[in-house]
């Protein structure tokens, strides 16, 4: 199936993490969320963290969030909860985790706890401990890690649950459970976001939710149209108010782009002429050319 480079799970996660980390520690570690103090928002490091990032440790498929928070207990302590998503078996995982870890607790002096998200499909992989012994000597770090294949079995709770971050990980299974079956992804794209009209969510979140499932559940170029087609005839029909002016903008300026891709791709280079019409175009013009452009043999019956 034909997708877009959104599907790398990189940017979307990141964004969970930012918009809804309590969401995802109450629903990946919730013995560590019960122990923190949420009456502030966490305070985010992100820039800290590139600065100590280990050597080797960049890549597409691994998410990295370094957060202050205050604990229930301890007054004026606070712990850094460091939390990596990574979305593919890598034997060098866990010793990347440690070596985050005591470069965090270096700079700052102060308890560092490491949690990971295991994103990738792989069910035997389950790392949760490094460890290195020489001539005596060990180091060692043991680290909570959430398996979410694992959520398979739970997905009654998480479809009964308002928590953000459950929607984001039943998004995240039925990527996953539909890569080779695009009309399946289709219905279940078309079915999660017109879930978030029955969570009990603020409409800025829903927003927020709308924008990530359309980013993770990328669909080939004629099913995106359909899937578009669905959604504005629910925003006419007022189901879906969560879909903003600025999220029709947005759809719109998506649309011209694939619009582009697919006609160059089919045709060869777009002439400018044609870049105009496209660049200003309104959401339905660039609808009714995307499907003429399916069946034409000339890329002037995509315009006439």
């Amino acid at each position: 199936m034909s997708e877009r480079k959104q599907t790398d799970a990189d940017s979307p996660w990141k964004d969970t993490l930012d918009l809804f980390f309590e969401g995802c520690m109450a629903l990946y570690f919730p013995e560590a969320h019960a122990q923190v103090d949420w009456s502030g928002k966490p305070e985010f490091l992100d820039k800290e963290l590139q600065r100590i990032r280990p050597r080797g440790a960049v890549s597409r498929r691994v998410v990295d969030k370094l957060a202050r928070v205050h604990l229930k207990e301890g007054g004026e302590t606070w712990v850094l909860g460091h939390i990596e998503v990574q979305g593919r078996r890598e034997e060098e995982f866990p010793k990347r985790l440690y070596q985050y870890h005591y470069r965090i607790l270096d700079k700052y002096d102060r308890p560092v706890a490491s949690f990971a998200v295991l994103a990738d499909a792989n069910a035997r992989w389950r790392p949760r401990r490094f460890r290195q012994e020489v001539l005596g000597c060990e180091v060692s770090l043991r680290f909570p890690a959430v398996k979410l294949l694992d959520f398979r079995r739970r997905w009654k709770e998480l479809d009964e649950s308002d928590n953000p971050a459950a929607v984001v990980t039943m998004v995240h299974l039925m990527t996953q459970e539909t890569a080779k079956d695009a009309a399946r992804r289709l219905a279940g794209k078309l079915w999660m976001v017109r879930r978030l009209q029955q969570i009990g969510l603020s409409l800025a979140a829903r927003q927020e939710l709308f924008r990530l499932v359309d980013w993770l559940m990328a669909l080939p170029v004629d099913l995106q149209l359909e899937f578009d087609e669905e959604i504005a005839r629910d925003e006419e029909e007022g189901k879906m108010p969560y879909v903003t002016s600025i999220e029709r903008r947005a759809m719109e300026k998506g649309q011209a782009l694939l619009l582009v891709a697919m006609l160059e791709h089919k045709f060869g280079a777009l002439p400018e002429e044609y870049r105009r019409r496209v660049a200003g175009a309104d959401y339905e013009t660039l609808q009714e050319w995307a499907r003429r452009a399916l069946g034409a043999t000339r890329l002037e019956e995509v315009f006439e």
